[in-house]
């Protein structure tokens, strides 16, 4: 049996250690700053689904494809996509078939190459067989929901000292 709440636990670990990570003209990303398009990307999903979810993303993660020329929103939608696809290339996931091209740990912001390829697998694709849709929608739905308790917990420990 698989633990997918422990592979969202995970995930949602890899989004946040991102806390710090500077961006365009040095600013870092805050844990406010991740919070906030965890929230927003989470009510995309649950309110219009996967598709649309991926659209929202891709809409606010810029053009550009080097960590230093993104602002912090374009860089915090590019770590989240880049997390959410890699979860899918997990061995213990494949039996979904819903995997999209490796790699994106390195440079998230890569991402904003190939937007069409992405939006092309999650129709074509993975919303192709309403089983693995509804599968990937509540898996990603977790992740979200960790990364913005995650988020905030850590703004709230700043905050307090």
């Amino acid at each position: 049996m698989i633990n997918l709440d422990r592979y969202a636990a995970e995930t949602s670990q890899e989004i946040l250690n991102n806390i710090d990570k500077p961006v365009k003209d040095g600013v870092l990303l805050k844990a406010k700053d991740l919070e906030r398009i965890a929230t927003d990307s989470l009510g995309v999903l649950q309110e219009q689904g996967l598709y649309a979810f991926f659209l929202y993303l891709l809409s606010k993660s810029g053009e550009k494809t080097q960590e230093n020329e993104l602002s912090s929103e374009e860089f915090g939608s590019c770590v989240i996509m880049a997390k959410l696809l890699n979860l899918l290339n997990r061995p213990e996931l494949k039996s979904l078939d819903s995997a999209f091209a490796n790699g994106w740990d390195e440079s998230p912001p890569k991402l904003n190459i190939c937007k069409k390829d992405i939006l092309g697998h999650i129709s074509g694709h993975i919303a192709a067989d309403l089983k693995c849709l509804l599968l990937v929608k509540s898996l990603f739905e977790q992740v979200l929901i960790y990364t913005r308790y995650g988020a905030k917990a850590l703004t709230s420990a700043v905050e307090a000292s």
